[in-house]
């Protein structure tokens, strides 16, 4: 014989509506929390400095496996060369930089620096200001895009970027 079931026992199969409205609600807390904290970024902005300190990575190995110490110079507020410098003064030879311009490199559309900013590398691959004394300090490289800014730092030590 089977037990019969109580006519007040039910078997819930889900949430009720206001267990959904209640999750919601809570989840809607915490994003509008989570966004508060974090900072916005610029996807943009963030691929340009990558780009530029795989660049500057770039030449510092040239500089260590090349006869000549490497340089990489902004010409402007927005497009930089990087090269040998064959011989001192107008020696400075732009190559072909991986993956942009034949001897250019060019920011993304809106992105921009200090022009005239030159970092330099020796054959250790120590960075050098363009008069060719080692840094005393790391040197900071700022790319800005609207009212947003990131830097990447080159240790003065090791060439390092950060």
């Amino acid at each position: 014989m089977t037990a019969l079931k109580s006519p007040t026992t039910r078997r819930r199969n889900g949430f009720t509506l206001i267990e959904v409205i209640a999750i919601l609600v809570l989840l809607g807390v915490l994003v509008a929390g989570v966004r508060s904290v974090l900072p916005a970024s610029n996807v943009a902005l963030a691929a340009e400095v990558d780009r530029l300190g795989s660049h500057i990575t770039y030449a510092q190995v040239q500089a260590q496996t090349d006869i000549y110490q490497w340089r990489l110079i902004f010409t402007d507020a927005s497009t930089y060369e990087l090269g040998p410098i064959i011989l001192p003064g107008a020696g400075f030879t732009p190559r072909p930089i991986p993956g942009g311009a034949p001897t250019q490199g060019v920011l993304a559309d809106g992105v921009t620096t200090t022009a005239g900013t030159v970092i330099r590398f020796d054959s250790w691959g120590r960075p050098m200001d363009d008069n060719g004394n080692l840094l005393s300090a790391h040197q900071t490289i700022t790319l800005t895009q609207g009212g947003q800014s990131l830097s990447l730092t080159i240790l003065a030590e090791t060439g390092l970027v950060q």
